[in-house]
């Protein structure tokens, strides 16, 4: 028999028995091994290559206490979220998938923008019209629906109006061979967007876009393409990851040394920042922005009290294999926060070693930065913030069981 027609054979097969895959998943176990922190809702990811169909659930039952979470796969990549694990113990799950149609935890709803709901509640929408410079995330919701970003100059007028680009959350950058892809005004480039897709699930949704970067006639420097993954945990904690990707598409291309950049950055409302009696905080105790502006630091949180709600705040984690990890932070008192690894002659100027941090990348070439959010009730000290820095870093260790 040629190759060809098995080839073919198998497909149909495939095609005429759905539930393969999914028997294949189901009853599995997963063994896990945390690490010295406390963990808490930590998405985590084993390699499966296969598919589960649309109309079944996936779960992941520990074994000592039968509390179930949610799993998802996607992109040959398991991945469930647990509710968390003490400092050095063991457990064991097991993998039940089953036929409960019920709506994802985690659905992402086209209605002109993408918008986020979490069990139901929304978290925040993207925004990828090309009527704007540059896709953006707004707002973001913390516990008890407050928006922790500035709405202006996207929703309500706020006190301030000043930096117009400082749209909620967002990815830019300053000079990128010569382009202003940072500020918004009438010589700064564009970020074009292109395809997005988007999907829902129970252990996370997600939002992919691809990008075109271009100056102000539009002709293209570089491509980027982002992924948020949401994850469903507790209001008073909220999930995703960020990942950006860079390719030299056009020839090469220098991101040239500024500190106005943040490669993934936000505003904060205005009632949470320094100026208002907010909270710059990085690891190792430092406070403030005079002492956070421009310093290393695997993360960086932004809380303060909102009226008649509490104290919110913000935390985004620098990814251990991100260029020049611990990245330096663009932090201001009057509600900036930016990673931003490139700007380094701005944030050491004062020091008697100065450093350049221009960064070529060459045609053909890929550069991606990952990093994780945090949208937190309390302070940083009540956020435990080391710990969910660790879980990051280090998450506790999975891997498939020898059965069902």
């Amino acid at each position: 028999m040629n190759t060809r027609l098995v080839w073919t054979l198998a497909v149909l097969i495939s095609a005429a028995m759905p539930g393969m895959a999914a028997d294949s998943l189901d009853g599995r176990t997963i063994l896990l091994e945390s690490g010295s922190q406390t963990s808490l809702h930590v998405p985590l990811s084993l390699p499966f290559d296969g598919t589960v169909a649309d109309n079944l659930a996936i779960r992941v039952q520990e074994g000592k206490t039968g509390k179930e979470f949610p799993g998802t796969v996607r992109n040959g990549e398991f991945v469930f979220l647990p509710e968390g694990a003490m400092p050095n113990t063991k457990h064991t799950y097991t993998v039940k998938v089953n036929d409960d149609k019920h709506p994802p935890r985690v659905r992402i709803e086209d209605n002109g923008k993408l918008e986020v709901f979490i069990d139901d509640e929304l978290f925040t929408a993207y925004y990828h019209s090309n009527d704007y410079k540059k896709p953006f995330l707004w707002p973001l919701l913390s516990e008890g629906g407050a928006t922790i970003t500035r709405d202006w100059p996207v929703g309500e007028k706020e006190l301030s109006e000043d930096h117009p680009h400082h749209k909620s959350f967002w990815s830019a950058y300053g000079d990128v061979n010569g382009v202003d892809c940072w500020a918004e005004g009438e010589n700064s480039g564009y970020q074009v967007s292109g395809e997005v897709t988007h999907g829902s699930g129970d252990a996370y949704g997600w939002i992919h876009a691809k990008n075109s970067w271009v100056d102000k006639e539009k002709k293209p420097i570089l491509a980027e393409e982002r992924e948020y993954r949401f994850y469903p945990t507790p209001a008073s904690s909220r999930l995703f990851d960020v990942t950006v990707t860079f390719t030299a598409t056009e020839g090469d291309v220098l991101f040239k040394d500024t500190k106005e950049g943040g490669i993934v950055a936000l505003r904060m409302r205005d009632c949470l920042n320094e100026k208002n009696g907010g909270t710059i905080t990085l690891d190792g105790g430092r406070v403030g922005g005079a002492a956070c502006w421009g310093k290393a630091s695997p993360w960086c949180d932004y809380s303060g009290t909102i009226e008649g709600v509490g104290v919110r705040g913000v935390t985004v984690f620098d990814n251990p294999s991100n260029l020049r990890y611990p990245t330096c932070w663009h932090v201001r008192d009057y509600g900036l926060l930016g990673a931003n690894c490139f700007g380094l002659s701005y944030f050491t100027e004062k020091d008697s070693n100065r450093l350049n941090g221009d960064y070529t990348l060459k045609k053909g070439e890929t550069l991606t930065f990952k990093y994780r959010i945090l949208v937190h009730s309390g302070g940083a000290a009540d956020a435990k913030i080391e710990d969910r820095f660790a879980d990051y870093a280090k998450p506790p260790k999975v891997s498939w069981g020898e059965g069902k």
